[in-house]
């Protein structure tokens, strides 16, 4: 397991699995995900702690 955050990604550079553990704030009207945290995610697969990643943060084409 290696520190990774500081790079937002949604595809763990380790292990290469797209599964990324968040933690998330829930509306209780609606269900919806309303926060969410970007610097403690990890990797479900391998456990390196990664930055999530934000549409803002999507390389532009």
């Amino acid at each position: 397991m290696g520190d990774l955050r500081g790079l937002p990604t949604p595809i763990c550079p380790y292990c290469s699995s797209d599964l990324i553990n968040i933690t998330v704030k829930f509306d209780p009207d609606t269900y919806e995900i309303s926060m969410y945290l970007l610097d403690n995610a990890s990797c479900a697969k391998c456990g390196a702690l990664l930055t999530a990643p934000t549409p803002e943060d999507l390389p532009v084409a």
